[in-house]
């Protein structure tokens, strides 16, 4: 009786663990975002998120059918994905000109898709105004680094 007692406390034991397991899982990838078009200024980039806007200042303007601005907690590998349907955004490939890391780990901005080409790296809470020239206007991917 002991011998079965055990195994079964055993066996809730694992089933519970893998439920919190697929909670946390869930939790964690329902709270990842990209919000696009967040607004103006630097105080606009959400606490915990990366933020790029297409011009210098933590200005966001549209021009040429691209949307000026966006948010996100988690990495972007292409940029030019981040499109919103039925609008005229299609994307922020190439455009960015500041930037505000609002997030307590480093950011590494890359000049081509999937993290490859020149890096910029901007510290945890650095917010940039205006990207060094080199890699103005030719950010296409970032991640945490």
């Amino acid at each position: 009786m002991m011998m079965t007692v055990r195994g079964k406390t055993a066996r809730l034991a694992l089933c519970a663990a893998a439920v919190t397991g697929l909670v946390m899982t869930a939790a964690t990838s329902a709270s990842a975002s990209t919000i696009l078009g967040i607004g103006q200024g630097a105080g606009a980039c959400p606490a915990g998120h990366v933020c790029l806007w297409s011009e210098n200042g933590f200005v966001g303007a549209t021009r040429g059918g691209k949307f000026g601005a966006i948010a996100s907690d988690q990495n972007v590998g292409d940029m030019g994905k981040l499109q919103r349907d039925g609008a005229l955004w299609t994307g922020m490939q190439d455009i960015a000109s500041s930037v505000v890391n609002n997030t307590g780990s480093g950011i590494c901005f890359y000049e081509h898709n999937n993290y490859g080409g020149l890096e910029f790296k901007v510290g945890p809470h650095e917010n940039w105004p205006a990207v060094p020239g080199w890699i103005n206007d030719r950010i296409s991917s970032f991640k945490y680094c």
